[in-house]
Order: C-alpha cells, then sequence, then structure tokens
C-alpha cells in the first residue's frame, strides 16, 4: 500500500472524527471540573459543583463569582510529555501497535457570575449561572487508531473482515440558571446535619450522537472501471451508522442566549461536620467552630434531561448492506465545509434518507461521596468518589456522563491562600497529578500539571477563576442550655410556698 493511499485512509477517519467532535471546538472558550479548588474549605459559591449542601459555609458572608473557565481533555491512547515537546511530534507518543480500544473525555465548564448569601448560622442561598459543553467517545477501534496515528498499516489488516462495532461520540453544549438553598437540619452533641438542594433551568444549545451498530467491512483495493486501474476500497459493509444533530451546528454563536430547548435538572446533597465545640446547646459558630475535624457528604448531581424536538434536530441512519466504497469517495469534497453540506454528500453517497428526529439529551448524572480531613487550620486532606449513575449500554445512551474517578487532595490553606496538590485516577486516563494555586480573589490551577512537566500525561486541562469573596466570622459564645426562668406573681410563689423574687 503506498503513501497516497495510506494518507487517504487517514484522511477518511479524520473525518469521521471531525464531523462528531467539530461542536465541542467550535464552543472551546476562545476531567473534572476545578479539581483541586473543589477540596478548598473556603471555594466558596463553587461548592454547589460538588454538593448543594455545602454553600453553608461559616466562612463567608457572602461570596460574589466573576467568572471561572475550566477545560480539559483525556483520552486513553495518546501519551504528552513537555520536555519533548520540540520532537517531530510536539511530545506526543504512543503504542506501536495500538491494542485497546480508543476513549476520550472532553469538558469545558464556564461558572458565570454567580453570588452566596449566608442568611443565617442555619440558612444560605446561591444563585449561579453556567455555560457547559461535553464530549464523550468510547470504542474507537483499535483498526481506526493504527489508521489514523501509525505510519504504516499493518498488512494483517488488508483483506480481513474488520469491525468498528460499538463507537460512540455524543457530544452536547447547554447553560444553566440555578437556584440552591442550603440548611442547617440536624444537630448533635459534636456534629452538624446539612441538607440542600439546586433546582436548575435549562437550555440546550447544541447536541450531536454518533454511533455503529455491529459495522464491519472488508479493506483492500479494486478495480475502478472508470479510472481502468485499482483503487483502495472498503466492500462488503455490514451494520450501521446512526448519526442525529441539532441543525444549529454551524450558526451556534446566534443560539447561545435563545432558550430554545428548555429543561429542568436539580442537584441534592447532604453533610455531616465533627467539630471541636458542643453543638447540643446551639453554639453560635465562630472561627473554632467553622474547623470542623471531618467531614463526609454525599450528593446526585445534574438529574435531568433537555429535550430537542423534531423542528431543531436531523439525522441520518446508513445501512450497510454488502455495498463497496471507494476510499475517495469516503472523503467529502472540499467545498463541504458545514456540518448540513457533509450530511448531505453522506446521504447521497450511502443512499439513504435524512428526517427530524426529536431526541433526548441526559444530562451527567453523578454520585459524589466525600470526605474532608482537617489535621489543624491549615493543613487539611480531601478525598472524592464521582460515580456516573445513568448510562447502561454505551451505544444506546443519549446524553453526556462523566467518567468513574476518585480523587485525593491535600490541602495547606488560610483564608485568603491555599496550595493544593490534586491525586486522581479516573477510567479515561488513568493517574493524574495536579496543582492549584489560590490567592486572594484569583485561581489557577490543573489537574495534569505535574504529570506534564515531569512525567507523561494522557490529560490537558487548566482553570482561571476570578472572585470576590467576603470572609467574616462571628464573635463566639455561648446559649445556655435553659434560659432564665420567668418571674412567678405573688399569687404563684404563695401558692408554692416559693420565698423568691
Amino acid at each position: 500500500m503506498n503513501k497516497k493511499n495510506i494518507f487517504q485512509l487517514r484522511l477518511v477517519f479524520k473525518t469521521i472524527l471531525l464531523l462528531t467532535l467539530m461542536l465541542n471546538f467550535m464552543l472551546f472558550t476562545k476531567a473534572q471540573s476545578y479539581s483541586g479548588y473543589h477540596a478548598s474549605a473556603y471555594n466558596g459559591v463553587y461548592a454547589i459543583l460538588n454538593s448543594p449542601a455545602d454553600i453553608l459555609n461559616h466562612r463567608f458572608k457572602a461570596d460574589f463569582n466573576l467568572a471561572g473557565i475550566s477545560t480539559g481533555i483525556s483520552n486513553n491512547t495518546i501519551k504528552f510529555k513537555y520536555k519533548n515537546r520540540k520532537d517531530d511530534y510536539g511530545g506526543t507518543s504512543w503504542a506501536n501497535p495500538i491494542i485497546h480500544s480508543g476513549k476520550g473525555y472532553f469538558n469545558t465548564d464556564v461558572f458565570g457570575p454567580s453570588v452566596l448569601i449566608r442568611l443565617s448560622d442555619k440558612n444560605a442561598f446561591a444563585l449561579t449561572t453556567r455555560a457547559r459543553v461535553m464530549t464523550n467517545i468510547h470504542g474507537i477501534s483499535t483498526y481506526i487508531l493504527n489508521s489514523v496515528l501509525q505510519d504504516t498499516i499493518d498488512a494483517s489488516l488488508i483483506n480481513n473482515n474488520l469491525a468498528i462495532r460499538d463507537m460512540v461520540i455524543n457530544t452536547h453544549a447547554w447553560t444553566e440558571m440555578a437556584f440552591t438553598y442550603s440548611r442547617q437540619v440536624a444537630i448533635s452533641d459534636y456534629g452538624v446535619w446539612k441538607a440542600g438542594v439546586s433546582l436548575k433551568y435549562l437550555s440546550g444549545m447544541a447536541a450531536e450522537l454518533f454511533s455503529t451498530d455491529k459495522l464491519s467491512f472488508t479493506h483492500d483495493s479494486v478495480f475502478d472501471a472508470n479510472t481502468q486501474r485499482n483503487k483502495d476500497a472498503i466492500f462488503n459493509t455490514q451494520g450501521a451508522v446512526r448519526l442525529q444533530y441539532t441543525k444549529n451546528l454551524d450558526t451556534l454563536g446566534n443560539d447561545i442566549f435563545s432558550f430554545k430547548n428548555p429543561g429542568i435538572g436539580i442537584d441534592i446533597g447532604v453533610s455531616y461536620e465533627y467539630r471541636d465545640e458542643m453543638q447540643v446547646y446551639e453554639t453560635v459558630y465562630s472561627d473554632r467552630t467553622a474547623s470542623y475535624i471531618w467531614k463526609i457528604g454525599a450528593s446526585i448531581t445534574d438529574i435531568g434531561f433537555i429535550r430537542y424536538g423534531a423542528n431543531e434536530t436531523n439525522g441520518i441512519i446508513a445501512q450497510g448492506l454488502g455495498n463497496t466504497y471507494l476510499m475517495d469517495n469516503l472523503t467529502p469534497p472540499s467545498d463541504s465545509s458545514n456540518i448540513g453540506q457533509m450530511s448531505n454528500y453522506y446521504q447521497k453517497l450511502f443512499n439513504t434518507k435524512s428526517g427530524p428526529s426529536a431526541f433526548n439529551m441526559q444530562l451527567p448524572t453523578t454520585l459524589h461521596l466525600n470526605y474532608d480531613r482537617f489535621f489543624n487550620k491549615v493543613l487539611g486532606i480531601n478525598a472524592q468518589l464521582n460515580l456516573p449513575l445513568v448510562f447502561s449500554k454505551l451505544n444506546y445512551y443519549s446524553g453526556t456522563y462523566n467518567p468513574f474517578a476518585v480523587t485525593i487532595t491535600p490541602r495547606a490553606e488560610i483564608s485568603w491562600a491555599g496550595i493544593y496538590m490534586p491525586l486522581s485516577y479516573n477510567t479515561v486516563s488513568g493517574v493524574q497529578v495536579g496543582a492549584a494555586l489560590r490567592l486572594g480573589p484569583l485561581v489557577i490551577g490543573s489537574s495534569s500539571f505535574i504529570n506534564a512537566r515531569m512525567l507523561k500525561t494522557k490529560t490537558a486541562d487548566i482553570y482561571f477563576i476570578l472572585r470576590i469573596p467576603f470572609f467574616a466570622y462571628k464573635a463566639y459564645k455561648n446559649k445556655p442550655f435553659l434560659e432564665s426562668p420567668s418571674k412567678l406573681s405573688k399569687k404563684q410563689r404563695m401558692a408554692l410556698d416559693c420565698p423568691g423574687k
């Protein structure tokens, strides 16, 4: 197989990926969001990202967020090393040959102007705005990966049946406006129970669903009667390819604030804080009791979905019936510059019809389990488990999801500064070590910074936050267990033979 044919094959599969990933890259704001800072005891309004119960934070009277941007890309195939960034491959490397199917995760989270207000020691609320883009990729066959990434194609792939059975690429972009309320619901001798809920008004911006169903074919050269020579082709195609998308992918900038596709979402959470001062007497909080010894919490975030109506969507299903396709024809012509034109080209090529088809995009519903421990007023550690709840069979799931992840974050912080080192594992990119710094109103961090600088990483991410925190503690005082008894009347004292006043 000559270099020209190899190049054509790469171009075909890059086109397939481009069709389904275009939305995510268009929305990147010119892993777990905000990893590291999520573990801060001074994260203020950002606490709602993991649990609405945690906004009742007695370190704040109020907290105002100006802007936060977190963006990241993860995969299980390509590694990057910063020290090698000037080599022929820009510091990237991968196995040769690749023997595991490909997975990927793209996440951009823009946290807009938001405010948290603590009404009292027992009540707090927050109003937040947020825009999110998420892409999940699953089941990219080793054939595609080796064809796209390697310099040569293994001869064993030629004239053999090749399968891309259950590849899925789902992308979703949406905005949120949320009202969050947190309340102290119970106390014990040394503990405080809190519960919280977020009600979210959702607006779907755009979505795309791409999947293969038992797709297989044979790759070899066939005789082309038009040119009277052999050309690369795939033949004996079986299975199906499905694509559904919103029609506005090419004009997305006009629909960011349109609220055309409304939805409702909800977050719920509960936490227990073990403190170093007695709570049974309703002790008023202070800087001493604000530093709990340990805390546990559980929450479920992003319960809900957004429905896209038939008038907003389009889609095609291409069924393989033993057809033969030249590789040259599988690459769309150069004048196909947008999703609609590419879709029309493939409709004609595969002799299939397209039409509107309403679909739901599930939110990335996730269970969070959290443990936080203070060693003193400066040093602490946080452990968190994130478990996706909603998807079952990935090739039939319409929505996005967070990967399974475990994060342990040691920290050192005071009211106006903090250093965090998140150590994480997720099912897409494996083990990562990052760092974050908080200084006054500014926060900067990355879940993969240390990996990228010193080791190799399969994740590239960064986030920035600018906020206005209002730190304020109440003076410490105790309330007596029993209030002073009310004064007795003269008749009552005589009846009780009580000499008191």
